[in-house]
């Protein structure tokens, strides 16, 4: 008990001082942003702010994000981005992880753009809002990513539709194979390692710091534009994931 208080303490403290910095550096970025957009069409600004947005998040909470298989993702081509979804945290890791190598715009619940500054951001900035319990409710943001990607804009989807609640991987839904097709684009599979460790679902304070590997596999596609080719690629990519997770990840989703 002796040891584990100030280990719980510090990480009280770590969380307080993330969720600090995640509140007031935007209210910072996002009017630097929206000055700069009459003469940044392309939102590099805001793609800066959000590189240091995020990683001041993982900074302050003690977490080292590592970084495999960049060379697969280059700045002149968009993508779809599909990849395994453990923590509340896997929003910012991917942040910090994409956006220097490619703009990115992330695919979340309608309920995440409720929320003061930082749904108000992802609102101002084309990041797309779907909703998981209704697809009628969600076409029009997966329209909006559709048209995202003709604008050579990278889109990151977690296609599990939610937070593994104990790190195994669900099955993917297949919109983002289908936008993927439809647009002509590749897919890149990311395992993401080490989130759920440090902050499980369950939780709203990280357990503790640590490492968090991004594991960018390489791009899959282009797809026909069928119903058949985003299902296989769908399998194909969760597969690939999947195969990347640690070794008791992959037997526990065995024995499911």
């Amino acid at each position: 008990m002796s040891e584990s208080l100030p280990s719980r303490t510090g990480q009280l403290v770590r969380t307080a001082l993330a969720a600090s910095w995640s509140m007031l550096s935007l209210g910072v970025f996002i009017p630097v942003a929206l000055l700069a957009l009459p003469l940044d069409r392309r939102q590099r600004v805001h793609d800066v702010c959000s590189i240091l947005w995020a990683r001041g998040i993982l900074a302050l909470l003690g977490m080292r994000l590592v970084v495999r298989g960049a060379e697969h993702v280059s700045r002149d081509e968009p993508y779809i981005i599909v990849a395994n979804h453990q923590s509340l945290l896997d929003a910012a890791v991917m942040v910090a992880a994409l956006q220097p190598l490619t703009s990115v715009r992330m695919v979340a619940r309608r309920n995440a753009f409720r929320i003061p500054l930082i749904g108000w951001g992802m609102r101002l900035f084309g990041h797309v809002s779907v909703d998981p319990r209704s697809i009628r409710a969600s076409l029009p943001g997966l329209r909006q990513a559709q048209r995202k990607v003709a604008r050579r804009v990278s889109i990151v989807f977690f296609p599990e539709g939610g937070y593994s609640p104990d790190g195994r991987m669900r099955p993917f839904h297949n919109s983002a194979f289908h936008i993927a097709a439809r647009g002509g684009v590749r897919v890149v599979p990311v395992t993401l390692t080490g989130t759920f460790d440090i902050l499980p679902p369950h939780l709203t304070v990280p357990v503790r710091g640590g490492e968090v590997l991004v594991t960018l596999h390489p791009p899959v596609g282009p797809l026909e534009d069928t119903h058949e080719a985003a299902l296989k690629a769908s399998t194909a990519c969760h597969g690939l994931v999947e195969a990347a997770l640690p070794p008791s990840r992959q037997r526990a989703a065995e024995r499911s």
